[in-house]
């Protein structure tokens, strides 16, 4: 019994890491860079410019091209762990709720007449994130709820200032010349 708890500890902890993994690297690509950036700019900027522009448009696209990118970095993790021989079930699943980030933000997006009834069952006990919950983040000035996995990491992360503590340590490196609300700030750098 003991060790199905420790298990079931740490499958929603791993839930939770996903989450906020995921939300930090949401927050970069609204935040830091630019869309003309060789590499960071194209692949990851343009597309996220588009979608809080036209949040549907990432109905309207293919899953597996809005999917790809996060599937290619859960892949690469897992790949690399299983050459260096540092494969866990921990890991394992980990990159699997990882790697449903994407998908469960398109779900947020999609229309619920059109959802599977286990994807809409999951949104209404909270197990993962609605569009009432996601649709904050795309309300002005679009600084707040970044996770797109569960509804529970956001209100924490947004209470805390947790957003605002990256700001400050990576805006001041990185630059963030699409943050207007960030340029009366001493240490911005644009």
């Amino acid at each position: 019994m003991i060790e199905f708890l420790l298990i079931t500890v740490q499958v929603i902890a791993l839930y939770l890491l996903a989450d906020l993994m995921g939300g930090v690297f949401h927050w970069a690509e609204d935040t830091l860079g630019d869309s003309d950036d060789f590499f960071w700019g194209k692949v990851f900027v343009q597309p996220n410019e588009v979608h809080h522009n036209k949040p549907a448009e990432m109905i309207r696209i293919p899953w597996y091209i809005n999917n790809i990118p996060i599937l290619t970095v859960t892949g690469a993790v897992l790949g690399t762990a299983w050459v260096m021989d540092a494969i866990s079930w921990q890991l394992v699943v980990f990159a699997a709720f990882g790697g449903a980030n994407q998908q469960v933000h398109r779900f947020a997006h999609g229309n619920r007449l059109r959802l599977p009834g286990f994807i809409k069952w999951f949104q209404k006990i909270g197990l993962i994130q609605n569009a009432r919950h996601h649709w904050i983040h795309h309300t002005a000035p679009h600084t707040t709820n970044y996770c797109v996995l569960t509804p529970w990491m956001n209100p924490v992360l947004n209470a805390t200032g947790f957003w605002r503590v990256l700001e400050r340590i990576f805006v001041p490196v990185f630059g963030a010349p699409r943050r207007p609300d960030l340029k009366s700030r001493s240490w911005y750098r644009g």
